[in-house]
């Protein structure tokens, strides 16, 4: 992947978790006067993660072909933070007015818990890895 299309995709990536971000503390704030933002956090995760699995899917095709030891080290770190969030949700247990009231059912809030813990982890990952990056290129000077 050129440089250029890394930060675009890092920036659209950040830039849509932040969003998902917000309004889940929106709604985990006050559930009654922000409900909606839990419709909207989902589908705009949604769109993410689709987004994000045909970028991963077209650049891992490349470098597959390209590098395949970097290839096979990302698939790892995928499958990792997957199971990492799964991990993390299974302790997760929704209230039923909760489930009730937004007419969801306990399995679908568990992917939704799924998909944020993913969400989660990827941000900070990518915060740390940038912040790597800042101090390893400031010290290279």
């Amino acid at each position: 992947m050129q440089e250029k299309t890394k930060k675009f995709v890092t920036l659209i990536s950040l830039t849509v978790a932040c969003i998902i971000a917000v309004l889940a503390i929106m709604f985990a704030a006050n559930q009654t006067k922000f409900g909606w933002a839990f419709d909207v956090a989902f589908w705009v995760l949604l769109c993410y993660v689709a987004l994000s699995l045909i970028i991963w899917l077209f650049y891992g095709i490349i470098s597959v072909t390209k590098k395949p030891k970097k290839a096979g080290i990302f698939a790892g770190i995928v499958v990792i933070v997957v199971v990492a969030g799964i991990l993390l949700a299974l302790g997760d247990k929704m209230p039923t007015d909760f489930l009730m009231r937004y007419n969801t059912s306990e399995s679908a809030a568990k992917l939704i818990a799924i998909a944020c813990y993913i969400t989660y982890i990827t941000v900070f990952g990518a915060l740390v890895l940038m912040i790597y990056s800042a101090i390893t290129k400031a010290l290279k000077k």
